[in-house]
């Protein structure tokens, strides 16, 4: 399995994201992925690591197939991958309501068929050729890459529900999951193999990127705290509150949103319980650590996207703490 991190991290701006990037490489990590969230988009953290690294492959996981036209995406990739020398992965993906919908304005209609379109239109784009295409959502006269990739970079899609898991095997280079657990992953994995096969592909030949959020300071009752809140945060989407619930943890998921949506902040996280926290998200020792990773390798992961996380209020320290977990893990790992 592939050892990843997440970029950009909370305290890791400026030049403090060149250091960032830069030890990850040296340390052996293989990857480094971004992410799209209010905290910046995807594009530009992985063309800034493609000026100051040689070897780790970058990726997006992931970029919203609503919030940029097709060509646009297209333009993006091309200019990264000729950035990087060939090491970069796009990651697309159909995002939720609550990003497309409320923070940028954009309709979030038909989210299958615009996925479908999106990939079908940015393969023909990578070609350097003419596209044109009238689709019932993504429609293009014209548009050719003045300057395509030498190779263009393979396609993953992100999933979570078992028709996205089977679309992001039929129509994916790879595959990009979050918030799993190994326990859970093999019935996510059972989706894949079947979208897989009716692509013609067989599930081993497909890598299956997984970001996993791993705090690491020592302070337990802290971690578990914040953990919490971050993970109530995403139990009040609805499209991830129906993932909670289909791999398992139906009656938490469950009682966290009805909390919430009563009004009652703290009662909504008092619902989360510690055994869902350890089961989804990393902390410990990188001892321990390394050993959950090893779940997720037996599982079926290939690749992961480590997001190391300090709940340190001091910015020095807070790098201080997860720089050090990054040289721990790496060298448990070995």
């Amino acid at each position: 399995m592939r050892l990843g991190i997440t970029i950009p991290l909370d305290g890791f701006q400026n030049r403090h994201f060149v250091e960032l990037v830069q030890h990850a490489e040296k340390l052996g990590f293989a990857d480094a992925w971004s992410y799209e969230t209010l905290a910046g988009d995807a594009f530009t953290p992985v063309a800034a690591a493609a000026a100051v690294t040689e070897r780790i492959r970058l990726g997006t996981a992931i970029v919203p197939v609503f919030t940029r036209p097709a060509a646009l995406i297209a333009l993006s990739a091309a200019a990264v991958q000729q950035l990087c020398g060939g090491r970069f992965v796009l990651g697309v993906g159909i995002s939720t309501p609550t990003i497309v919908e409320q923070w940028m304005g954009v309709p979030y209609r038909m989210p299958l068929t615009r996925l479908r379109e999106t990939v079908a239109a940015l393969r023909a784009a990578f070609t350097g050729q003419r596209v044109t295409i009238s689709g019932k959502t993504v429609t293009i006269n014209g548009f050719r890459l003045g300057a395509p990739p030498e190779t263009a970079p393979p396609i993953y899609v992100g999933a979570q529900g078992e028709l996205m898991l089977r679309t992001a095997g039929e129509i994916g280079d790879g595959v990009i999951v979050n918030y799993i657990t190994p326990e859970t992953f093999p019935r996510m994995l059972n989706e894949i193999r079947q979208g897989g096969q009716r692509g013609g592909k067989s599930v081993d030949s497909l890598d299956i990127a997984c970001r996993i959020l791993v705090a690491v300071d020592d302070e337990q009752e802290v971690v578990r705290e914040n953990l919490r809140r971050e993970l109530t945060a995403y139990l009040t989407v609805p499209q991830y509150n129906r993932f909670f619930q289909w791999i398992g943890y139906g009656d938490e998921a469950r009682a966290a949103l009805e909390a919430w949506n009563a009004g009652d902040r703290r009662k909504a996280l008092s619902l989360v319980p510690d055994h869902m926290l350890e089961s989804i998200y990393i902390f410990g020792t990188a001892k321990q650590i390394a050993q959950r990773l090893r779940d997720y390798e037996q599982a079926g992961i290939s690749t992961t996207a480590l997001q190391f996380t300090s709940f340190q209020p001091d910015p020095e320290q807070k790098r201080g703490r997860v720089m050090r977990a990054m040289e721990e893990v790496a060298a448990a790992w070995r």
